[in-house]
């Protein structure tokens, strides 16, 4: 579960910097994200791009690690609501081995709390479909709980309502718009716990719209960005390891440009650290 939470975060609080970013002017803060970068032992490891339509909301993300590529397209309605999303993951030696899903979208209260899923895989010429889905519970716009659920593999018949045995659920609690606490699921047991601080500049995802897909994205949706993670063990409570990030602004505090990224566990000399860079529209 750390290692999957780690990778989560990895996406949620990329940092980093630009030349399209080093405006420091009031209305910096309505600049929105293009480009994220992340680098290790001064090697490029991951790019995320970040398109956008004429009415400015998201349209478009392309994640590329030294593995796979992650395209996911954005639909919408006629009134601009986001109904669903196409996923296709491929690896970069060999693109026909595939995933492609289609993500269907149900709303309560404005709020995404149910994702549909049709998807199907291809690996080395064998092609299997499946129906899946995703459910999420929330307290006023704060996500509490994302449920995951054991997909129906081929079967033609079957649809999303068919899909109702949990395969295992994420926990989020929030305090003043930010995620403090993450809770992941093990073998039916929760094996550790995480405990997030904040610092006071505004988030860099503060920019994507629209507002529903923002807070569907659990640790995403902070107002702020983190500045510790303490991993806990669930049995006794102690820490087993620490993330530090040191964050870089403009002058105002509205566009977080650089971060380093350094990763504790049993010893004051980082394991890893991680430099994100940041660019923007």
């Amino acid at each position: 579960m750390k290692n999957k939470f780690l990778v989560l975060l990895a996406t949620s609080f990329l940092i980093g910097c630009s030349g399209d970013s080093a405006d420091d002017s009031p209305d910096s803060s309505s600049k929105r994200i293009k480009k994220v970068e992340e680098i290790q032992n001064d090697v490029l490891i991951k790019t995320t791009d970040y398109e956008y339509n004429s009415s400015g909301n998201i349209a478009k993300i392309t994640v590329k690690d030294v593995v796979k590529i992650y395209q996911t397209t954005f639909n919408y309605d006629s009134s601009n609501k986001m109904i669903s999303w196409n996923l296709k993951e491929y690896f970069i030696s060999v693109p026909s081995d595939a995933i492609e899903q289609l993500n269907t979208l149900e709303y309560t209260n404005g709020l995404i709390t149910n994702i549909c899923i049709d998807r199907k895989e291809t690996e080395s010429g064998y092609v299997t479909n499946s129906i899946d889905r995703i459910s999420q519970t929330y307290s006023n716009s704060g996500l509490t709980s994302i449920k995951h659920y054991l997909p129906i593999t081929e079967d033609e018949e079957a649809v999303c309502s068919d899909v109702t045995d949990v395969s295992n659920e994420e926990l989020f609690q929030y305090s003043n718009g930010n995620l403090i606490r993450y809770e992941a699921p093990g073998s039916g047991f929760f094996e550790e716990y995480y405990k997030i601080e904040h610092d006071e500049g505004t988030h860099y995802l503060s920019g994507i719209k629209p507002d529903a897909f923002r807070y569907c994205y659990g640790s995403q949706v902070s107002v702020n960005n983190v500045k510790k993670i303490n991993i806990h063990d669930s049995y006794t409570n102690k820490i087993t390891a620490t993330v530090q990030f040191e964050n870089t602004y403009d002058t105002n505090k509205n566009i977080i440009k650089a971060v380093e990224k350094y990763y504790y566990a049993g010893s004051t000399t980082p394991s890893n650290t991680t430099t994100m860079n940041y660019y923007y529209y």
